[in-house]
């Protein structure tokens, strides 16, 4: 699968590819498709695809196609809008209204199973107890000619996902840019930056959600392609079938976790020790939010399941350590809103409001504020170290194109070694200035096998190295090789050791040109051991 795929697309493709064969008279082979996802989802898809087969055989009038003139009640469709595995939504004209209407239709046989009949009826109801500018409205809900569909305000525009991808590439985007493919000039009014014109497009949303909240709805699926931009630059969340209050179940099409990965709360995509509430909303608006700005995902991963160990085991880069240009306030936003645990992120979504507010505005942050100076955030951020999770920290400071800090902490069973870099780096595998983990290489190193200039380790290879198997000019281990050596086993010019061999030799089995130690004591080899060794000549002696 690509990189930037999502299990859910991936679903939904398959499940429409599929419907559209049965509805052109072909039964494909249900084989082929479910090989074509892992096998964690296969029951779930296997499902769906019988459904499909069973509502194409049972309901002969749910196959009629759908085409343009076609009428569901009062509703007459003009043109498709875009299609997914659940359901086909199409542009429509409502008859006694006379206005346009975008009406989600769900696809025959998936409404044998009755839950996915009721997830329209869950949007509608859960909308239909919201009445805010930002959140897309519901007009009706019903079932004709054998399809169920969903009437919604139609919001003539593109959606957020679509407004980023337009955004240049090969250079940071300006207001203008963003104006420009959200058709919205009046985000680029005031002289405003970048930054300033993402909080000003997104803020409206966390008005959606305080809204939402209040009326005990969690979105639980906030991403940016369920935020949509109408003619005038309104910024409109949609998509609320995913909605629940708290005593209801969850629906899901595969049986699987419910969101889009890239975008879930750790404790929608793994962690069962907490509840999902609104501070789910509040991670999911933070991850749109860091995404925006830099231009990529916090998370990534080339299946569902990377997708979400990634969530698992790492700390997402700071937006600056991505995006230079982006400012420690919006950094401070984003990295509050994306707290890994509940507690730590905003209490709620007008306290993300506020602050997102802050940065339209460009006045400082609640969140900067609490973070503190560099030093205090030096000592708050790397607090994994000691708090046992699975972790992986990078500082935003850089130098020479190197973070000041990157640490791997510890692995989950199975998960793969992890390669760090960085002035100082301590992981699986390391590389840095002061370096550590299991392989260290660098200037000052130490690591079960280590290598660099000041070296410790089981084997260590440097200038200055000790370890159980050390080799380096000066080398101290078990076994140790090099050009002043120091072991039970020592090699090299000047050897120590229990065994030692050296053209200077000290020790218990000794052999050198000159040596000290097997019934001789050359003088040659103790001015070289005063030299280059004294104390141990004196403890020798």
């Amino acid at each position: 699968m690509d990189t930037n795929e999502r299990l859910d697309d991936v679903l939904d493709a398959l499940v429409g590819e599929y419907s559209d064969a049965l509805s052109a008279g072909r039964q494909p082979a249900q084989a082929e498709y479910l090989a074509r996802v892992p096998a964690a989802v296969r029951p779930g898809l296997e499902r769906c695809l019988k459904m499909l087969d069973a509502g194409m055989a049972s309901t002969p009038s749910a196959a009629r196609p759908l085409v343009p003139g076609l009428r569901l009640d009062h509703y007459e469709l003009v043109r498709e809008l875009g299609r997914g595995g659940m359901a086909l939504v199409w542009l429509a004209t409502d008859t006694e209204l006379k206005r346009p209407v975008a009406l989600k239709v769900l696809r025959p046989g998936l409404a044998l199973e009755k839950r996915h009949a009721d997830r329209f009826e869950r949007e509608a109801e859960a909308v239909a107890r919201l009445s805010h500018a930002n959140i897309v409205r519901i007009y009706g809900v019903g079932e004709a000619a054998g399809y169920h569909y969903l009437a919604m305000e139609y919001i003539a525009g593109p959606s957020l996902q679509t407004v980023l991808s337009a955004l240049p590439t090969d250079r940071d985007p300006t207001a203008e840019d963003l104006a420009r493919a959200a058709a919205c000039p009046s985000l680029a009014d005031g002289g405003r930056d970048y930054e300033h014109a993402v909080a000003t497009l997104l803020a409206p949303v966390a008005e959606a959600l305080v809204a939402a909240h209040a009326a005990g709805l969690v979105h639980r699926d906030i991403k940016p392609s369920n935020i949509l931009v109408d003619a005038g630059g309104r910024p409109v969340l949609a998509d609320f079938g995913l909605a629940k209050g708290s005593e209801d179940p969850a629906l899901s099409l595969t049986g699987e976790t419910l969101g889009t990965p890239h975008y879930m709360a750790p404790e929608q995509a793994y962690r069962t020790d907490f509840v999902v509430d609104h501070r789910a909303d509040v991670y999911s608006f933070g991850v749109t939010l860091y995404e925006a700005l830099s231009g990529r995902r916090p998370f990534h991963g080339e299946t569902f399941l990377e997708v979400i160990e990634a969530i698992k085991t790492e700390l997402p880069r700071s937006l600056k350590s991505v995006r230079p240009s982006c400012t420690r306030n919006a950094t401070a936003v984003a990295r509050r809103a994306m707290q890994r645990v509940p507690d730590e992120r905003y209490a709620d979504a007008q306290a993300l409001l506020q602050d997102v507010r802050a940065l339209a505005d460009d006045r400082t942050s609640q969140a900067l504020q609490d973070e503190g100076g560099p030093l205090r955030r030096l000592w708050t951020q790397p607090r994994f170290l000691t708090s046992g999770q699975v972790y992986e920290y990078k500082s935003e400071r850089t130098f020479l194109g190197l973070p000041l800090v990157h640490i791997a902490g510890r692995r989950v069973p199975g998960q793969k070694r992890r390669v760090v870099k960085g002035w100082f780096a301590y992981g699986d595998i390391a590389f840095g200035f002061f370096t550590g983990g299991n392989i260290a290489c660098g200037v000052i190193a130490t690591g079960a096998i280590s290598f660099g200039l000041l070296t410790w380790g089981a084997l260590s290879i440097g200038a200055l190295a000790a370890g159980g198997l050390a080799a380096g000019v000066y080398s101290a281990g078990g076994v140790s090789a090099g050009y002043l050596t120091f072991g039970g086993l020592a090699f090299g010019y000047g050897a120590i050791g229990g065994f030692a061999r050296g053209y200077y030799a000290m020790g218990g089995n000794v052999e050198g040109v000159y040596q000290i130690g097997g019934g001789r004591q050359d003088q040659e080899a103790v001015d070289f051991f005063r030299e280059h060794a004294p104390y141990v000549l004196q403890w020798w002696s």
